[in-house]
């Protein structure tokens, strides 16, 4: 917002004097001003670029460090064949909660460039609910949801499982009207999710129609195998763990194997 005031207030200051010295005629005074007013907020945005850009950065060597960090230690539990699971993904956990802060104070330091760019603050509060969630501080992630871009499919996921968790009635208007216009990959993944929370709630009938619907849009294996099981009755035998990663980060379902999976840092 500030960079419009500015901008703005340079183009009248402009206006005003070519105006008043006659350099030229009211019609070219606008025009100039306008010409001057974009080019102010154009060298505002490149600048506010530069420096989240060096934050991003910073946040990359961040992650890349902790990850890193957690494989070596992963490589560890391998080697000595650690008895209790639950003891090392707590010890993982950890480690990905202490990345995890660090990004999110490298975030707090952001917040001054937002007065230059309004939608930069819903851009920051999409990186923290990610974030946040990782760190299962769910109500954080319910307060911050409302204030964030809804575009990506892990934030549309989290919507979906927060949506759920709360037994929320909205569930099913929140998929048709934003997860249901996916495309590709992304509607695979989304109608999976769905479907899953839909086979909880014993609603198998609108499961199948997501997996069905997402079939013309995406030819995903995991998407496909799901979708046919379902449509053949045997939803007891429905899966996403073939999602990997992405789906045991929205934290449904457990793993179903030793420590060589480590939780999904943002990037």
């Amino acid at each position: 917002m500030f960079g419009f005031l500015v901008a703005l207030a340079v183009a009248c200051a402009a206006a005003a004097a070519m105006v008043k010295t006659h350099a030229c005629s009211n019609g070219w005074a606008v025009f100039y001003s306008v010409a001057l007013l974009l080019v102010v907020q154009l060298v505002i945005g490149l600048v506010i670029r530069r420096l989240m850009k060096s934050k991003q950065d910073e946040i990359q060597n961040v992650m890349l460090k902790a990850q890193e960090k957690i494989n070596r230690q992963i490589t560890i539990f391998q080697r000595r064949q650690m008895s209790s699971m639950k003891d090392a993904q707590e010890q993982l956990f950890k480690m990905q909660s202490e990345a995890v802060r660090k990004v999110l104070a490298i975030l707090d330091k952001c917040k001054s460039l937002t007065y230059w760019n309004w939608m930069l603050e819903r851009q920051l509060n999409t990186m923290r609910v990610q974030l946040y969630f990782q760190l299962k501080e769910f109500k954080k992630v319910d307060a911050l949801l409302p204030k964030c871009i809804l575009m990506d499919q892990q934030t549309l996921a989290i919507k979906l499982v927060r949506l759920y968790r709360n037994e929320d009635a909205g569930l099913d208007r929140f998929y048709q009207k934003k997860c249901a216009k996916t495309k590709s990959d992304a509607a695979a993944f989304l109608a999976s999710v769905y479907a899953w929370i839909k086979l909880k709630q014993n609603d198998v009938e609108k499961a199948t129609q997501a997996l069905v619907a997402a079939r013309k849009k995406s030819d995903n294996g995991v998407l496909a195998e799901n979708c046919a099981k379902l449509v053949n009755g045997k939803a007891k035998q429905f899966s996403n763990a073939g999602f990997g990663d992405m789906w045991y980060a929205l934290m449904l379902e457990e793993p179903k194997m030793k420590v060589q999976r480590q939780e999904r840092l943002y990037r």
